[in-house]
């Protein structure tokens, strides 16, 4: 009988937990502890409230934290968690009422990640950010109302949305990626390459196969040195302040305190129910590690949507019931510059990670049919196990529709579509919508004959 709960974070994951737990045991206590002051937010959200898209902070704010009450949830914000002991379960913790101690059936991690600064020299200077808190995003977008020039070292999704953001609030933004294309976590570098030509058309400067090597400036910046891994060549980029989005690594510090089991992605290990190797202890979100749909290797989400579905499974489980998470697909859209880029699945780079040798099918068809005006260019890529002819990713740049699409794909995958399968998809059509043979369908269909399916 699962009496106590505790969530250690008040995230997506922890939060959803929290909410969950409540649904299935309506008679459980059930308390969430969290670090920052804020009730559940959308992190993903953040780059908007600097452009403006989002017109104020408190409305990224998903759950008021009033709120909690009403579902006789115990929330404390501002709150650390001190020590955790496993045997007689109980944790100690600190918080702006001082300190107190709570016990606990079951424990829930939601503890996320913290941003995985590079070996950059002067990281430590003032208006040197990251891009992961609503504290960080309220500064930022103070430093868009007196910034000149913006330079943000790492072109993955946050670094990408956040120089649209700067863009867009009329600063001279400069993107530093180590590797030979922005996104390569996304998408391959032929869709990669769509989406560069329309960032440096919109007049953001893109510096890829570069390294940035050190922030420069007394106290604050004044440029940022970076070097070619090419060509070796080394410039300093003038900058007022400096972003650093070069990924995250997930918060497990407490979790090993009490010997939870760490995985190789260095996330906590869980198992389909989200519970580590401890008895009465799960975690979700971005702290835990899971496995990779398709190949069942461990792999970290990092996703808000998995996030969330993580957090079900757990706050169910921890409340005594029994559901199951099927494993990480990876299905993630963005918009940048007028252009919506989607993947899912395995891109080529991961199933050669992975040692799965893929075909793929790439095409590029419009939106709508040739004859209907208005219709946009998008590429499509679906990628496919060679030995199974099974749909096992999928990539979509264009200026519309990408999304719905990739969502076509992520369910085939989950559902052991092939080649054929996806080929017999049978699409809807509407001359002012779509056409009658969408991108999908014609990128299986070169796989399929490639196959002899």
């Amino acid at each position: 009988m699962v009496e106590r709960i505790i969530v250690i974070g008040c995230g997506a994951a922890g939060a959803t937990a929290a909410m969950q737990a409540r649904k299935f045991n309506r008679k459980t206590e059930i308390a969430i502890i969290n670090e920052e002051p804020y009730s559940q937010y959308s992190r993903c959200g953040l780059p908007y409230t600097i452009s403006g898209k989002v017109r104020e902070f408190n409305d990224l704010i998903l759950m008021p934290p009033e709120n909690w009450a009403s579902l006789k949830i115990d929330a404390k914000f501002s709150t650390r968690v001190t020590r955790i002991d496993h045997s007689s379960r109980t944790v100690e913790y600190e918080g702006p009422d001082g300190s107190g101690t709570a016990s606990y059936d079951s424990l829930v991690f939601a503890t996320g990640a913290r941003n995985a600064d590079p070996p950059i020299e002067g990281l430590d200077k003032q208006r040197v950010y990251g891009l992961r808190s609503m504290d960080d995003a309220k500064a930022l977008a103070k430093e868009a109302e007196r910034a000149k020039n913006m330079v943000i070292i790492g072109g993955g999704l946050i670094g990408m949305e956040a120089a649209e953001a700067f863009h867009e609030r009329g600063l001279n933004v400069t993107v530093v990626e180590f590797l030979p294309h922005v996104l390569l976590a996304m998408v391959d570098p032929d869709m990669a390459q769509i989406v560069e030509e329309q960032v440096r058309q919109h007049g953001v400067r893109l510096m890829t196969n570069t390294a940035a090597e050190a922030v420069l400036g007394e106290d604050a910046p004044k440029a940022v040195r970076v070097k070619n891994r090419e060509t070796g060549d080394v410039e300093e980029i003038p900058a007022d302040a400096v972003i650093v989005a070069t990924g995250v690594r997930p918060v497990t510090e407490l979790a090993e305190s009490i010997g939870v089991e760490i995985g190789p992605t260095r996330g906590i290990k869980v198992d389909d129910h989200m519970k580590t190797n401890l008895d009465g202890v799960y975690a979700c979100g971005d702290c835990a590690e899971h496995v990779e749909f398709v190949t069942r290797r461990p792999f970290a989400g990092g996703l808000g949507t998995v996030a969330v579905r993580q957090g079900r499974v757990a706050g169910i489980n921890a409340a005594g019931g029994d559901a199951k998470f099927p494993g990480i697909v990876g299905a993630k859209v963005t918009r940048l510059f007028g252009v919506e880029i989607a993947s899912t699945g395995l891109t080529e780079d991961l199933a050669r990670r992975f040692e799965v040798t893929v075909v793929k099918g790439s095409v590029k068809g419009l939106t709508r049919p040739p004859y209907y005006q208005g219709g946009k260019e998008i590429k499509v890529k679906t990628i496919y196990e060679k030995s199974t002819g099974r749909l096992v990713g999928g990539q979509i740049v264009g200026p519309e529709d990408a999304a719905m699409r990739i969502n076509v794909i992520t369910l085939g995958i989950q559902q052991h579509v092939d080649a054929p399968g996806l080929f017999d998809f049978e699409n809807c059509y509407a001359p002012a919508i779509c056409d009658t043979w969408d991108p999908l369908v014609t990128s299986a269909e070169a796989v399929r004959r490639r196959l002899r399916m």
